[in-house]
């Protein structure tokens, strides 16, 4: 019987790669082509599910796409469709995203995902909507949005999500007048919001920020022609933590002063490094960074003495509850981890083991850099979750010399 698991022999990784493009940015840049006026080329090195969820919603919303190997020429349509079904699959991204500018495509438009997805928190974001003129069916999916979103004052009151507040960045740019988008408290996530801000400057948008509050006024989107997709750090990381146990990685394709959050992946080995000869210990603040936990964690394992990670409440809402899936893979492989409220408790060493991936990309990928480091063999169950964000990890993992077999290939 054929199955999804995947043996991972220990091993030293060694070589060359490139980064694949930051779905982050392709996100936005993919959505923000289709509402300009003219065609758009959006450069991406490698096209991850969740940057297809994006491109098949465009499709299905009247977008014309051309998908070549490394860019698509998105084409934006010239009137509203009458009605469009889409599917998030897993993305919550492209959930929180399409909510808010599905609208500007099609008349009606029914939105469905998995059923992990409908888990995560999206209120706050329908409630707004629903003050700015758009009819949701229901408060989570799947559910069908009627109506003409109109500008004016947002505000979040609760501190959930960084992409709500991309989210109405992005319908902004179609909408005329001012758009306010005020929020209690300094979001999390910051980073994303940042990222979000770039992307519609390269588009001719604007978003002023003051006092937590973001401002667009009149916008006037405009194609760059052709858009660069830039590195991803967070994909990156794994193979930077590579190199922080036995490996001798180069990794090209990322931006030294790029806004994404997780680039401070180098800053945090280097604090690892230190802190592995010195009696004291290590507390890591995932509050800004969620998605570095799962590397982060089987990272602090090097050390081997207590660390903690500490600010992860929002772990629990990801593909897997990642408090939760991260603690079982350390100890599934012989380490230890706790959990404490929102944080995690880690000591001892990584001998070996068999991991559930629990269906998360970023499991898969941090049990795999856990080989580098085992005395033992490594299995890990539903290997090719790792497909949401980074499709060819393996083949690349395999290239730089890791030892991997099939089960029941």
């Amino acid at each position: 019987m054929k199955t999804d698991n995947i043996l991972i022999h220990p091993s030293k990784l060694k070589g060359e790669i490139d980064a694949i493009s930051s779905k982050s940015f392709a996100h936005r840049a993919l959505i923000l082509a289709g509402l300009c006026e003219e065609p758009t080329n959006i450069y991406i090195n490698e096209f991850s599910k969740d940057i297809n969820v994006t491109i098949e919603s465009l499709k299905n919303l009247g977008v014309g796409i051309e998908k070549f190997e490394n860019f698509v020429k998105v084409t934006p349509p010239k009137v509203k469709i009458e009605k469009a079904t889409i599917d998030m699959y897993e993305s919550g991204s492209s959930l929180r995203f399409f909510t808010a500018v599905a609208n500007h495509f099609a008349k009606e438009v029914k939105i469905m995902g998995k059923e992990r997805l409908s888990q995560r928190p999206n209120y706050e974001l329908i409630k707004n909507l629903r003050k700015h003129g758009l009819e949701i069916s229901s408060d989570k999916i799947p559910y069908t949005i009627k109506g003409n979103l109109f500008g004016g004052d947002f505000e979040f009151f609760e501190n959930k999500s960084s992409q709500y507040i991309t989210a109405i960045m992005l319908a902004s740019s179609k909408l005329s007048g001012k758009t306010s988008i005020k929020l209690k408290e300094k979001p999390e996530s910051l980073g994303y919001i940042d990222i979000s801000r770039e992307v519609l400057k390269d588009f001719n948008v604007d978003v002023k920020e003051e006092n937590n509050s973001y401002f667009i006024e009149n916008s006037q989107i405009k194609s760059p022609n052709n858009y660069y997709v830039e590195g991803d750090w967070s994909n990156a990381a794994f193979f930077y933590g590579a190199n922080l146990i036995n490996s001798q990685i180069k990794i090209k394709n990322l931006k030294e002063d790029s806004l994404q959050k997780d680039r401070e992946i180098i800053d945090i080995i280097k604090k690892i490094k230190l802190c592995k000869n010195e009696n004291k210990t290590l507390e890591i603040d995932i509050s800004q960074i969620p998605d570095l936990c799962p590397i982060l964690a089987l990272l602090l394992t090097y050390l081997d003495k207590t660390s903690y990670i500490t600010n992860g409440k929002r772990l629990r809402l990801k593909e897997s509850d990642r408090l939760e899936s991260t603690s079982k893979m350390l100890n599934d492989l012989g380490a230890k981890c706790e959990i404490i409220g929102d944080n995690l408790k880690i000591s001892g060493k990584i001998i070996g083991g068999e991991v559930d991936s629990f269906n998360d990309h970023r499991i898969v990928m941090a049990a795999s850099i856990a080989s580098l480091m085992a005395k033992d063999d490594i299995i890990i169950k539903n290997y090719k979750a790792v497909n949401k964000s980074y499709p060819s990890f393996f083949k690349t993992f395999e290239k730089l010399g890791g030892k991997i077999e099939y089960l029941g290939a």
